[in-house]
């Protein structure tokens, strides 16, 4: 009898942990990146450190997924996150939503606020995912991301700089449910970054070489004891999860979906944000703060 009591405990704890607890969580990850390497550090434990020889900062986010069962508020954590890293730029690559038909409207003002709360001096950029394709909901995402002071990319380029930094984004449209474009006129920024919501939409770019990170989301990262069981993602099946290196100069980096519910949640697996610490080359200047 006491060992059905203690399976059942266990069981609740497990419950509340992925339904109640898990999704308000918050995994943060820092990479310092060099010019012109394929290499990341890791910097988690003491990124801080790395401020000095950081020109920039990008903040990297995917997935919400957004619906009436994963409402804006649980993005709390994630905006906590940047308020107290302060990014420079902030990128979401896609699924804000999980299907527009199913959206409550009661919730679109609550969206919009929350995602103002977002702040980054060169800018909030997002691009458009598959799920924000359902039953013709990219008209919606789009104005949601204008209401909310977000660029939306759809095959366009952004250029900003400070000092001596500058630098070129670049946003690809959806690649399962959108027009896709994959070539970019060149420019000539110290810094290429390219947004793609399917990372195996890059065996399509034919000049890979020309970025220093391409950042993409989708894939919702599984766990090990789960791999025989779990499907492949379409449009992830290559790039699965993790870092990259795509050419000798260029990083994939995928970031976890930031959406986590009860079907979908995997234990110990937390809703994601990925910083970018861009180093300083030896003639960048320090970049002054925004006032």
């Amino acid at each position: 009898m006491y060992w059905l009591l203690g399976i059942i405990g266990l069981l609740l704890i497990f419950y509340i942990y992925i339904v109640f607890i898990a999704p308000y969580l918050v995994s943060e990850k820092h990479y310092f990146v060099h010019k012109n390497s394929n290499e990341l550090v890791d910097i988690s434990k003491a990124y801080d450190v790395f401020d000095f020889n950081t020109i920039v900062t990008i903040a990297h986010f995917s997935d919400t997924h957004f619906s009436k069962h994963f409402q804006p508020k649980r993005i709390n954590r994630l905006i906590r996150s940047t308020q107290r890293v302060k990014p420079s730029i902030i990128v979401f690559t896609g699924d804000l939503i999980e299907d527009y038909a199913k959206w409550s409207p009661k919730h679109s003002q609550k969206l919009i606020n929350k995602l103002k709360r977002f702040s980054a001096p060169l800018g909030k950029i997002a691009i458009l995912g598959n799920h924000d394709y359902k039953n013709d909901g990219q008209y919606f995402v789009q104005n949601i991301y204008r209401e909310a002071d977000f660029t939306l990319l759809k095959n366009e380029e952004i250029f900003g700089s400070m000092d001596q930094f500058s630098i070129t984004v670049s946003g690809m449209d959806d690649y399962l449910a959108g027009k896709p474009q994959f070539t970019f006129e060149k420019t000539f920024s110290k810094w290429q970054i390219l947004l793609v919501h399917e990372p195996d939409a890059v065996l399509k770019v034919p000049n890979l070489s020309h970025y220093d990170l391409v950042l993409t989301g989708h894939a919702h990262q599984k766990r090990r004891f789960l791999n025989r069981f779990k499907k492949s993602i379409k449009g992830a099946e290559y790039f699965t999860h993790g870092l990259y290196a795509l050419t000798p100069k260029t990083i994939l980096s995928i970031c976890n979906r930031a959406r986590r519910s009860f079907l979908s949640s995997r234990f110990r697996l937390v809703p994601e944000i990925v910083y970018y610490h861009l180093a300083k080359e030896p003639t960048d200047k320090p970049v002054q703060p925004t006032t």
